[in-house]
């Protein structure tokens, strides 16, 4: 079969032939309908920090989103069968730590990850934990169903706040931030404000159900949300661009006893001004890791399912397995949405 590997330590990645993998007792094999791609995977495709020195070994197949159709199961598989449609949870937990234990497998102490500490899905086929498996619906579209891990880190994000008949301003245009724009819509928002610094993912959160506009490199966003909420600030803010400016421009934006949700990962150290940001406006700040196994895989699938949360509006492009090289470029150039591959 077909997969897109790191081959070696360095920057790149190469599509090469290789077995297909034999499922375990425990393991489904899937033939791959679509997969897509991530964040993570441009950096990986870059050999940048955390995944260079160490923590992939080459040679690795990359790729963590995924919809497939079982073709063959393990001896002790009895969630699916033959003929399935399925996606994968992509953080691998072993269901016997504390964190585990509590309920918390998307922070297992002993976490692996798809396409970095096992093989992943940019392949023609693959092989998934029994515990690793959603069932889809039979009707849910194949690029639709390889989004929904990705959505899973937006719908978690949003739902850790009461987001009802509330002010919300998501900073960052890339697809979590996209994708949650369609979900606070969904989810009864009354004012949805987005800030990005790209024309084309500003014109999708439009298409997403965006009230407001920002682009921040042509206003002041914290002047603007002001403005608009009558200089008393947005109710929630949601950071899903990992930039720490945007952090500050999102605190700043927030009025006292807001609440703020993090998903965003920034490279570096970020200085706030607690005193004034933080405390002396009694807000409340939430870290956001991922998905909740399988709570958020549940409210992502009925989101889906009940025609009030369309994503497809944040897929950019559509390609082959063998056109990686043009999604990975596409992502590097910032002007994109979610880039989905078909074998």
């Amino acid at each position: 079969m077909k997969a897109i590997r790191k081959i070696k330590e360095g920057p790149g990645l190469e599509i090469v032939d290789i077995s297909v993998p034999g499922p375990e007792d425990h393991e489904v094999l899937v033939k791959v309908k679509a997969c897509s791609m991530c964040g993570t995977d441009v950096h990986i495709y870059n050999w940048e920090h955390p995944w260079s020195g160490g923590r992939i070994k080459p040679p690795r197949t990359i790729g963590h989103e995924v919809c497939g159709e079982v073709v063959e199961i393990g001896d002790e598989v009895t969630l699916v069968q033959e003929g399935d449609l399925v996606s994968a949870e992509s953080h691998i937990f072993d269901g016997k730590c504390m964190q585990c234990r509590m309920g918390n497998m998307h922070i297992c102490e002993n976490l692996k990850f798809f396409g970095v500490d096992v093989d992943g899905f940019f392949a023609e086929y693959a092989v998934i934990p029994e515990t690793n498996v959603w069932k889809n619906t039979p009707d849910m579209p194949f690029e639709i169903a390889t989004l929904q891990e990705s959505i899973g880190n937006s719908v978690y994000t949003v739902f850790s706040n009461d987001v009802t008949a509330k002010t919300v301003v998501v900073f960052g245009g890339g697809p979590t931030a996209l994708f949650a724009i369609g979900i606070l819509r969904a989810a009864g928002a009354t004012c949805i404000i987005s800030v990005a610094g790209s024309g084309l993912h500003l014109d999708i959160a439009q298409k997403m159900g965006a009230d407001v506009i920002i682009n921040r490199h042509e206003k002041d966003p914290v002047k603007e949300i002001l403005a608009l909420t009558g200089g008393k600030g947005a109710d929630v803010f949601l950071e899903m661009s990992g930039s720490g400016y945007a952090l500050n421009q999102g605190l700043k934006s927030l009025r006292p006893t807001g609440r703020a949700s993090i998903l965003g990962l920034p490279t570096k150290d970020v200085s706030i001004d607690i005193s004034k940001d933080l405390v002396m406006k009694d807000i409340s700040v939430r870290g956001v890791y991922g998905r909740k196994v399988w709570d958020t895989w549940i409210t992502t699938s009925r989101l889906i399912s009940s025609g009030k949360f369309d994503p497809s509006p944040v897929i950019t492009h559509r390609i082959k397995l063998k056109e990686f090289e043009k999604g990975f470029q596409a992502m590097k150039s910032g002007e994109s949405g979610k880039v989905v591959m078909t074998p």
